[in-house]
């Protein structure tokens, strides 16, 4: 890929629930901007996103994954997130390192409980939010009661900025409700003007300029409304809804123009972070480095990853970074730029950038990197296991192995605990659910060759 500047930076995450389509909109992400020459599947295991065994045996994800491509003269870094709570940590890893969530919603399905979650997380994050309606090619699809639930749900400056021509199995185009064409076709799914009316609305009311002119009667230059619908994305006064098929990929080219044109740069959202005594905006057109670790992966070809997102100033392979948490500056080694599970040595990463570093055993998650030893960003707020269960190992093979490959999931998961009760003596392994840990176990046994036993924790 050609070299990158700061300027032309989008950095995304796909959230929402599980099941709604999102890694399969990412394989086709990367197939039409030219980086795949053909659309993985996660149903038949060709995905270039879900390629854990854990992930192909159950056809979705559970780790976050990194993407990258151009398109409209942007560098496009996508996070595909987790939709189950299971592992809804990823989810919050990612979005600690983007400035625009896409949250996606199954046409069919309808707003679901990690829906409300990821919207509302980004939202707290204070990142540009959109909406993708996915899977409107599936049946039984109202899709002027599903916009109606959204915006009872998640307010009225939730509006479709594009509509669907036919639904279900007609579902066959999108029209743009920001430049409207002449003759619409008669099977749009809602009154174009009056979504035009309401869209043009959201757009002003984040330009005081662009409000006056508009009451005035003044017409708008097509220019003028795509830079306000950015504008208006950042203000919040504008969450849009796209509607798509990543089966059909109907819809899914207007969302693609739309990432690269309408999407958060990475200097439009508001970051602080502590440096000395003083509360400070981290900025990112500064020259000092200040950078965060914000995922782990343990990969057994290149050992451990620390997955970093660049807030400002230039991160250099070789060089020497301060790590507050550790009081002390270590060295960079190998800079790796991640798309899926493909890697390319990069020789730096400026502010925007996602990349990776490996073998830096001593990095944890939310740890900050930077030029200053007294500058550190606020932490990566996780949240805290709700479900143990007491392990230990299968036998004694196992028994000599199991701290590590315990630890190797600690590094892994922030999610994740594991403790010596020192009432019982039980070793407790702590996660978001059964499942969760069921997934662990898994893991272990596959990656690390350890098996264990786990059974209800004993009640002091």
């Amino acid at each position: 890929m050609p070299d990158v500047t700061t300027q032309n930076i989008r950095n995304v995450a796909l959230v929402g629930h599980g099941a709604t389509g999102k890694t399969t909109l990412a394989d086709l992400l990367l197939f039409k901007a030219g980086v795949a020459s053909r659309a993985g599947s996660v149903d038949d295991g060709s995905s270039l996103l879900d390629t854990d065994d854990e992930e192909k045996a159950r056809k979705s994800s559970i780790t976050s994954t990194v993407i990258q491509f151009d398109h409209g003269g942007k560098r496009l870094q996508v996070i595909d997130t987790p939709g189950f709570p299971d592992f809804i940590g990823q989810m919050v890893g990612a979005l600690s390192a983007v400035e625009t969530a896409v949250v996606v919603i199954s046409a069919g399905a309808g707003i679901e409980v990690n829906t409300r979650r990821a919207f509302n997380a980004a939202g707290d994050a204070g990142l540009g939010r959109m909406i993708l309606i996915n899977k409107c090619d599936v049946d039984n699809v109202q899709f002027e009661e599903l916009v109606g639930e959204i915006q009872e749900t998640f307010g009225h400056s939730c509006v479709p900025l594009t509509l669907p021509v036919g639904i279900g199995s007609e579902f066959s185009g999108v029209v743009s409700t920001l430049d409207l064409p002449d003759e619409v076709p008669g099977d749009v799914g809602m009154d174009p003007a009056e979504v035009n009316q309401a869209l043009m609305d959201a757009i002003v009311e984040a330009d005081e300029e662009l409000m006056e002119r508009y009451l005035e009667g003044e017409e708008l230059s097509e220019a003028e409304l795509s830079a306000g619908v950015s504008t208006a994305i950042a203000s919040g006064t504008l969450i849009p809804i796209f509607c798509a098929s990543s089966k059909t990929e109907v819809g899914v080219d207007e969302l693609l123009d739309a990432l690269a044109s309408c999407t958060l740069a990475p200097g439009d959202v508001s970051r602080s972070m502590n440096s000395g005594d003083e509360e400070v905006a981290v900025d990112a057109g500064g020259d000092s480095l200040v950078a965060q670790v914000f995922k782990t992966r343990i990969d057994p070809f290149v050992s451990k990853m620390s997955f970093i997102r660049v807030f400002s100033g230039t991160l250099k392979k070789d060089s020497s970074v301060n790590v507050p948490r550790l009081g002390k500056p270590v060295k960079i080694g190998q800079l790796l730029s991640v798309n899926g599970a493909e890697q390319e040595n990069v020789d730096q990463a400026v502010a925007g950038q996602i990349v990776a570093l490996v073998k830096m055993e001593d990095l944890k998650v939310s740890d900050t990197l930077a030029d200053d030893n007294g500058t550190k960003l606020p932490l990566i707020v996780f949240p805290q296991p709700m479900v143990g269960l007491a392990v230990e190992p299968k036998s004694q093979a196992d028994q000599t192995k199991i701290s590590g490959a315990l630890q190797k999931i600690e590094d892994e998961d922030p999610t994740f605990r594991v403790d010596r009760e020192a009432q019982t003596k039980e070793m407790v392994m702590r996660g978001m659910s059964e499942l969760h840990l069921q997934v662990i176990e898994n893991r272990m046994a596959s990656r690390d060759k350890v098996e264990v036993v786990t059974r209800a924790p004993k009640i002091p």
